[in-house]
């Protein structure tokens, strides 16, 4: 049986080699390459030709959708798996659809059964046939991102840690840090790393669950204690845990919303606020 040639796409390296390690464990299956983004991914469907493409849905540059959107110029499009992390409304579509997906973390028996799914379809079904279903799997999708009907976000992030993969749930951070291209996700039990900007983190998480603070800090609106607006070194909020950050003052008056704090600066009424 001649093997299925697979392309993973992923915005996320460590995702990227988390699938690349189940391929290899997994027989009849030749990881022929990776791309990070959909102009890459488009590029890489053209010069590699996959039988699959495990296709992430949310990216930096664009959705799986618009790579979607591309193959529609091709003669012999490659079956494509779904790759999403959270998302209600993608699994009520794929439960009648013909296109598959697979929920991240991928699992190793999860992903053996969409590739034998896979080639089936890519010798039982034609390449014209297959395009017309995967367009139309889409526009349901699109459909209920637009009407914004149970829009998903994420929950947890994997994440390299000293041992491995380590998996960070959103509740559980209390604070993110912009470092350079990386982001600093801080939890009770220690700071993690992801490469991101603090705006594709708002954007991948639940709206109203983090406020901006400063230019350099998202905050879990839960975990704030204190907005100290007047102290020694400026504005600051404190956290239930006692951590203190700098708070930008063109976010103040957000921020004094938020906590059912006045707008007043008279020095008396705006010095401190607990809630």
């Amino acid at each position: 049986m001649t093997p299925l040639r697979i392309l993973t796409v992923d915005d996320e390296l460590l995702a990227l080699r988390r699938l690349k390690l189940l391929l290899q464990k997994i027989g009849n299956v030749d990881h022929v390459g990776e791309a990070t983004g959909c102009v890459e991914a488009v590029a890489k469907i053209a010069l590699l030709k996959p039988d699959v493409v495990l296709l992430d849905i949310k990216m930096r540059d664009g959705s799986g959708f618009d790579v979607i959107d591309a193959l529609q110029e091709h003669l012999q499009p490659p079956v494509v798996l779904f790759v999403t992390a959270f998302d209600e409304f993608a699994v009520r579509a794929f439960d009648t659809a013909v296109a598959d997906y697979l929920l991240k973390p991928v699992e190793k028996e999860r992903l053996v059964r969409a590739l034998d799914r896979a080639r089936q379809r890519s010798t039982s079904v034609d390449a014209e046939q297959r395009a017309d279903e995967l367009q139309h799997v889409v526009r349901q999708l699109r459909s209920a991102r637009h009407q914004g009907r149970n829009e998903a976000y994420e929950s947890e992030f994997w994440l390299r840690g000293a041992g491995g993969l380590v998996r960070v749930h959103v509740d559980a951070i209390d604070c993110v840090s912009s470092e350079d291209e990386y982001v600093g996700l801080h939890t009770a039990t220690g700071t993690h790393l992801m490469r991101s900007s603090l705006r594709q983190f708002a954007d991948r998480v639940e709206p109203r669950l983090f406020v901006r603070v400063h230019r350099g800090w998202l905050v879990k609106e839960s975990a704030i204690a204190e907005l100290r607006t007047r102290g020694a070194d400026g504005p600051e909020v404190v956290l239930r845990n006692g951590r203190r950050l700098p708070t930008g003052r063109v976010y103040l008056k957000h921020l004094r919303r938020i906590v059912h704090l006045p707008t007043s600066s008279h020095p008396a009424k705006a010095r401190s606020a607990r809630i």
